[in-house]
């Protein structure tokens, strides 16, 4: 790793004049980029450096001229001079709530492109994620978080770009990220359009966010479709079980009943039952997001379609045993027990931690941070019910996250402020912006489905997950997925010609070819 200050140096690249290439050598050459993606298989950084990052950019006390070491992986392979001395543009990716490394070696599309357009690449960590922490181990103190806004994150991002941009003399900016990160590019281009001129949002619920808009459907009805979808009996499975378990634990002797049945590392008790419930909602809500059509590592070692396979592990428990809480924890363990079922028992705690997101907060240093930004910024999901979804009722509102975040960070949720800041759900007077969105995601009801004006484009993918469209082409993608990369490069390469046209963008022989 190299630590780099704003006058983070320049390494040697090599240069590829496409206007010396052929049409085949050029379609070669992406054929064997496409190998080294292959499943999300991406190459290896070609450098790794730390920004020195304000820790502030919205005031001038003194703590805002201290900074801090912000991460960034750098892919240069594909990065070339074009015709007429024009340099490729930055692809830049901007990160989630988690470290960098993650969300670089599962976004394969952006290596599989790059060659099309002699891009650099470029992933930068979300401040207080991975290890871009601004106080190193004291940035989860109450003190310390008071700088984690996604304003400040943006401003991150616009301070990387800007420099970028002037020390390498890139003209051209293509903004990427998924989910959280999906909502960050769109805001990159509404926020610092000077800086990034097409912006690629996946599977990001902003007018949910903004709380402008209600869903036709809520999140957790979706998760329950997807389970319907995969076999009928199954939400009814999932609703039974937690039926039972609600019952068992009026019972004597419940405690080995349960520790047996989701077969847990330690004795169960009854302090530990919301827990546990939330361990196996969390499970199936989360199978759902990324229910992929081919195995992956993403969330979890998961096989292909895990939603499909969780449900048919359910079945064939109800044949063996007719018992739908055992069917339940079956379920469920698929999670966190992945294809390999190395564990041979359960710690429910570090597993799952219960927070102000009750779509789940994930685990580890980055949980706190999320839960931080939902007592803050984002309240996302509306709660489940038991009567249009398969889950028990989930009491949350304004009031209890208020109490909840008021007794762990002295904050309170304000739901105005997102949307002050970020147009709300407006995006007429925007421009190129892509939002693309799944529809077994459960979060594509929170997003853009239609298109807002010509430049404000609306990709839906039929038999997308979470985000699919970012993740590396795979021979198990669905038609679907396959047209929406398809669309999502063509209107990249035509709204960046109309800003600079030469070779590079109007070469056909670059368009996308899905192997």
């Amino acid at each position: 790793h190299y630590y780099i200050t704003n006058n983070l140096r320049s390494r040697g690249e090599v240069q590829v004049n496409l206007g010396n290439l052929n049409a085949m050598v050029i379609l070669l050459l992406l054929s064997a980029v496409i190998s080294l993606t292959f499943c999300d298989d991406v190459p290896k950084p070609t450098g790794i450096y730390h920004y020195s990052q304000k820790v502030d950019h919205y005031s001038y006390s003194p703590e805002a001229s201290q900074t801090f070491k912000q991460r960034l992986f750098e892919y240069n392979k594909h990065w070339h001079c074009g015709p007429n001395g024009t340099v490729g543009p930055l692809f830049v990716y901007t990160g989630n709530e988690g470290p960098i490394d993650s969300f670089y070696y599962n976004t394969g599309f952006m290596f599989e492109i790059a060659p099309m357009f002699g891009a650099l690449i470029l992933f930068v960590e979300h401040r207080y994620y991975g290890e871009s922490l601004p106080f190193g181990s004291d940035s989860f103190t109450p003190e310390g978080l008071r700088y984690l806004a996604s304003t400040q994150a943006t401003a991150d991002f616009a301070e990387v770009i800007n420099y970028y941009k002037k020390s390498k003399n890139i003209e051209q900016v293509v903004s990427f990220g998924g989910s959280y990160g999906g909502m960050l590019t769109a805001w990159m281009r509404l926020r610092y359009p000077q800086l990034v001129d097409v912006a690629l949002a996946a599977s990001a619920p902003l007018p949910m966010m903004a709380r402008t808009v209600k869903p036709k459907q809520a999140f957790f009805e979706i998760v329950t479709t997807d389970y319907h979808d995969a076999d009928e009996k199954c939400p009814e499975i999932v609703r039974k079980g937690f039926s039972q378990l609600y019952d068992v634990v009026k019972t004597p002797g419940f405690e080995a009943s349960v520790t047996e049945t989701f077969k847990l590392c330690t004795k169960f008790d009854i302090s530990q039952f919301n827990h546990l419930v939330g361990w196996a909602r969390n499970a199936m809500l989360m199978m759902a997001m990324v229910d992929y059509p081919y195995p992956a590592e993403f969330m979890g070692k998961l096989p292909a379609w895990p939603v499909k396979h969780s449900c048919k592990m359910m079945l064939e428990e109800m044949d063996n045993s007719g018992d739908e809480m055992r069917a339940l924890a079956v379920g469920a363990g698929l999670l966190y027990n992945g294809t390999d079922g190395t564990k041979s028992c359960f710690n429910i705690y570090d597993d799952f931690i219960e927070c102000a997101d009750i779509t789940g907060c994930g685990t580890g240093p980055e949980a706190k941070a999320w839960d931080f930004q939902c007592c803050t910024e984002f309240q996302l999901a509306t709660p489940s019910t038991n009567v249009t979804d398969m889950f028990p009722p989930l009491e949350w509102n304004l009031d209890i996250a208020s109490k909840y975040c008021q007794a762990n960070y002295k904050v309170s949720p304000d739901p105005v402020d997102a949307s002050l800041n970020y147009w709300s759900a407006d995006f007429s007077a925007a421009s190129n912006i892509i939002f693309s969105n799944g529809l077994l995601d459960p979060w594509h009801a929170g997003g853009v489905l239609e298109d807002v004006n010509p430049t404000v484009k609306a990709i839906i993918i039929a038999d997308g997950a979470h985000h699919l469209d970012l993740r590396g082409a795979n021979k198990d993608d669905p038609a679907s997925v396959i047209t929406a990369r398809q669309e999502e490069v063509a209107l990249i390469k035509k709204w960046l010609s109309q800003k600079r046209k030469d070779d590079l963008t109007e070469d056909k022989s670059n368009d996308y070819v899905h192997f």
